[in-house]
């Protein structure tokens, strides 16, 4: 269900209706994230923040295909 993207989060790997984030680092879980949701043509579709330790957010309305997940801390990737 999930990938391993990086030591501190874990993001699901496939999508049908919810992506789920989850921050697995105690010291990272109560800190704000920022996230984006960018197409293959490169084009933003999404964005917004969370707060941790989970989150899970509802994609069903956008159309199928690829797209690229980016996280955000403290405005760093």
């Amino acid at each position: 269900m999930y990938a391993t993207n990086d030591s501190f989060a874990r993001i699901t790997d496939i999508v049908h209706d919810f992506l789920f984030i989850e921050i697995n680092s105690t010291a990272l879980q109560n800190k704000t994230f920022e996230y984006k949701i960018i197409s293959q043509e490169e084009k933003l579709i999404r964005k917004g923040h969370f707060e941790g330790p989970m989150v899970q957010l509802r994609l069903s309305l956008m159309q199928e295909g690829k797209y690229t997940f980016q996280l955000y801390l403290n405005g760093e990737q």
